[in-house]
């Protein structure tokens, strides 16, 4: 995709189609969510971290589903930190506290759990985000074993990578995989300053291809890079959380927008952390601390 047609695309991303969500228990009302995914039917799947709970809602904010509790067992979290949403409409969570990646049908139903806490192939150390590839491979973000492992999806172990030698201070926490394999991980390591790159990138065998994006507040920096999208073209949505906004870029990591600053009212943020991508263009952003979705 040429230059000038990304910039066309996302240019005027910073208007605000639909702001729905509060803060709270109730059904609809959200509690410290963190990743976001959408459905072929663009229905907005949100991990309601807090709340224990998975709940889905059409593009007005309605709210079309919700499942799960707090608990150990099958279908219950301690923390669900991030969804994806298989080709199939089946929907893939990771439960961090409980250290597993859990499956539900698309009605919300449990299918099956994998993981368990521990270092070694397969086992997951507060698990965070979780992505789904072309060929049906899940990716998940082992956020303090530092590093990105594969699985097949019916929870087999196939494969894990981190960035090798020039890359300090990997902690991953959230994923997205393009059309074409690469895997884009935002790197939660930011505290350590110019040291720890924000964005890596990866081809579909887990080799490093770059990293973009350092500590700041300019354009192509970032303070905690949360959730990512990746469009059709492989363009890539970075969610900058403690920047209150959300930066676009070319697949190759050039900096194309931005959209978003501090504040309550629709297009402003406070501390957003996931983002997905719906059918017609229109990015949708968990606005973290303001309890709510914006769509643009």
């Amino acid at each position: 995709m040429l230059l000038a047609n990304v910039y066309l695309r996302y240019r005027n991303k910073g208007k605000v189609k639909k702001c729905f969500g509060t803060g709270g228990n109730d059904l609809g009302q959200m509690k410290s969510p963190c990743g976001i995914s959408s459905t072929t039917a663009d229905e907005i799947v949100v991990a309601d971290w807090n709340n224990c709970r998975i709940q889905i809602f059409d593009v007005n904010g309605q709210v079309k589903g919700v499942f799960g509790s707090e608990g150990k067992s099958d279908g219950q979290f301690n923390g669900v930190c991030d969804v994806c949403v298989t080709s199939k409409g089946w929907i893939v969570a990771s439960d961090g506290g409980n250290n597993r990646i859990e499956i539900f049908d698309e009605h919300g139903r449990f299918v099956r759990t994998f993981g368990s806490r521990g270092s070694g192939d397969g086992k997951l150390n507060v698990p965070h985000g979780v992505a789904m590839d072309e060929k049906g491979l899940i990716y998940v973000c082992d956020r303090l074993n530092h590093r990105v492992q594969v699985f097949s999806e019916d929870g087999k172990f196939v494969r894990q990578f981190r960035p090798e030698g020039n890359v300090p201070f990997f902690i991953p926490k959230y994923l997205s995989v393009t059309p074409n394999g690469r895997v884009v991980v935002s790197n939660y390591s930011y505290m350590f300053g110019p040291v720890s790159p924000a964005v890596n990138v990866f081809d579909e065998y887990g080799r490093h291809l770059f990293y973009f994006g350092w500590t700041g507040t300019k354009e192509s920096q970032f303070m905690n890079p949360a959730g990512i999208a990746t469009d059709d073209h492989g363009n890539i949505i970075v969610v900058d959380s403690h920047n209150h906004r959300v930066q676009v870029f070319t697949r190759d990591g050039e900096f194309v927008s931005c959209f978003g600053s501090f504040g309550f009212k629709p297009g402003e943020m406070w501390c957003p952390t996931g983002v997905c991508l719906l059918s017609d263009g229109g990015i949708a952003v968990w606005d973290g601390l303001n309890s709510r979705v914006q769509i643009f």
